[in-house]
């Protein structure tokens, strides 16, 4: 993958006032760059409220800072691989000496921005909570009965994978049921060619997309490997959730937990589909989205067909870990998982569709299916 130094050039239309980080970072990073990732990771949208005009003072905020920094080293999968922990430290050390005024919650913000770059984590963001933005936008966890439907389209059958968003444990069954339902509707259908559309799936529970695919290839298969960092911080989110995992619990605070590629044998199904499958992939496939996809390549199991998705990567950081700053009561989020594609790091860090084609414009992704040629 090309490598990029982060130049002064790309962020000529940042203000004044953060030249001076920029800088820090082109001196002292050389990083795996996605350019739209961390564009929007500075200048994400967010709908500011009249409460967050007000300053934070610079105790308030470098409080924050040091939550973030110990966020950061303890719970993140591997906060260091891009930088090493001693210049990470002094990148942080360097943000923090610039905290000499009170901001508001708003400018804090991107400073604390800043700070993520070097994670190379496409989940890191830090948001401002915001309970009427937050309404505005859909929420598919809260609606795992509708985020997979199934449409007949002539000799081809059509799964939609709106989502794979859950509330927790309790909705995957929910999900079992809905996939097993679908499935044998598809067999009394007899369709012959099924498409899967993740093109616009924006993630959630990979075991979601491990359901989908057990219906669709019932030889063994090789999954992910990952690594795992042992935190009291987490080890509290998975028991909120209704999640508990002995081996994780018996680890040391601090240890990483590393799981080879295994090899999968998929469940027997009462309707497996054994025509010809194809997914569609996006700008917008992200996440456990994507690895559903990946893995549907990596194996050989069906081609791919769409578009690159633009914010991830086949290998990646994940598995969601939320807080919030104590001051300024902004929402930080990365992964405490690190996983690798089947294929391993030698493998480009892409999802390349193997038939390449551009989705329409007015998402009628359908009607694409029923002109390919597959």
């Amino acid at each position: 993958m090309k490598q990029h130094f982060i130049s002064g050039y790309i962020f000529s239309l940042l203000s004044r006032k953060y030249l001076i980080q920029i800088s820090i970072i082109t001196n002292m990073l050389r990083v795996q760059f996605y350019f739209p990732i961390y564009f929007f990771l500075l200048f994400g949208i967010s709908t500011f409220s009249s409460a967050q005009d007000n300053l934070l003072s610079t105790t308030a905020m470098r409080e924050d800072f040091q939550f973030v920094r110990e966020q950061l080293f303890n719970v993140h999968a591997n906060p260091f691989s891009q930088l090493t922990k001693e210049k990470y430290k002094a990148y942080f050390d360097s943000l923090e000496a610039g905290l000499s005024q009170p901001l508001s919650v708003a400018d804090f913000r991107q400073k604390v921005n800043l700070a993520l770059i070097p994670l190379g984590d496409e989940h890191a963001a830090i948001s401002i909570r915001n309970a009427n933005a937050q309404k505005k936008a859909p929420v598919w966890a809260d609606s795992v009965a509708t985020n997979i439907s199934y449409q007949r389209l002539g000799d081809i059958g059509y799964i939609f994978a709106r989502s794979f968003a859950t509330r927790g444990s309790k909705d995957l069954p929910v999900y079992e049921r809905c996939i097993d339902s679908i499935f044998a509707v598809i067999r009394r259908d007899g369709v012959t060619r099924l498409a899967i559309d993740v093109s616009s799936n924006d993630g959630g529970a990979s075991a979601v997309g491990n359901m989908i695919i057990k219906h669709i290839f019932p030889k063994p298969y090789k999954s992910y490997s990952m690594s795992w960092k042992r935190s009291e911080a987490y080890l509290a989110k998975l028991t909120s959730w209704g999640f508990s995992d002995e081996h994780y619990q018996k680890a040391a605070p601090g240890e990483m937990l590393h799981f080879q590629s295994g090899t999968v044998v998929p469940a027997k199904v009462s309707d497996p589909f054994e025509g010809k499958v194809i997914v569609i992939i996006g700008p917008a496939t992200f996440s456990s989205a994507i690895m559903f996809a990946t893995l549907v390549q990596d194996n050989a199991m069906a081609r791919l067909a769409g578009e690159s998705p633009e914010n991830g990567h086949p290998t990646h950081f994940g598995e969601m870990y939320s807080t919030v700053l104590p001051n300024a009561q902004l929402e930080l989020r990365f992964g405490v998982k690190e996983w690798v594609r089947p294929a391993g790091r030698g493998k480009v860090n892409k999802l390349v569709p193997d038939l390449p084609c551009g989705l329409p414009s007015n998402k009628d992704v359908p009607m694409l299916v029923k002109q390919l040629q597959w």
